[in-house]
């Protein structure tokens, strides 16, 4: 059984720009695939899409077929880049904030301060979202209450006896 490639894996594949398209070869209508580096505009495959590049990009292959949505938050929602910045990122390949945070020191040679924008779009992503050590505070504090609720559930009742008991 083959491995299927998602976000987030170390073959850094989520970082490529890879699109799905319909073209003509020898009359008839096929698949395509497209792969392209965000930051290097000199590497760019442009192939008949092959079952190797399903696997490769499962997720993309799903969403071109129309079984999934795929994409990211795109540059022109990233309201801290200048005007001229994003359409620097869009030339060289970059449609999504997270394709900048994702990108390697290498993507960025051709783009003043780029590797300082990929700390920013990191922080962009992030930006929301609870640290994982704030998380396992709540978590703990949660645990301490819900262990002092049992504690006095299961402790001996004093006081009167009943009626009953009583007699």
């Amino acid at each position: 059984m083959e491995e299927v490639v998602y976000v987030g894996d170390p073959t850094r594949d989520e970082f490529l720009d890879v699109t799905f398209y319909k073209g003509i070869h020898d009359g008839k209508e096929v698949d395509f695939v497209r792969i392209n580096v965000p930051g290097d505009k000199t590497l760019v495959i442009d192939t008949q899409a092959e079952e190797s590049h399903k696997r490769r990009f499962a997720r993309k292959w799903n969403a071109y077929q129309g079984l999934q949505e795929i994409g990211g938050t795109p540059i022109s929602d990233w309201g801290d880049v200048p005007e001229s910045l994003r359409s620097e990122f869009l030339y060289h390949g970059f449609k999504y904030i997270e394709q900048v945070a994702g990108a390697p020191d290498s993507a960025f040679a051709r783009i003043m301060g780029g590797v300082q924008w990929r700390t920013k779009a990191q922080a962009f992503i992030n930006r929301g979202k609870v640290s994982e050590s704030d998380v396992i505070k709540e978590q703990a504090s949660q645990i301490a209450e819900l262990q002092a609720q049992m504690a006095e559930l299961l402790a001996p009742k004093r006081g009167r006896k009943a009626k009953e008991e009583a007699e």
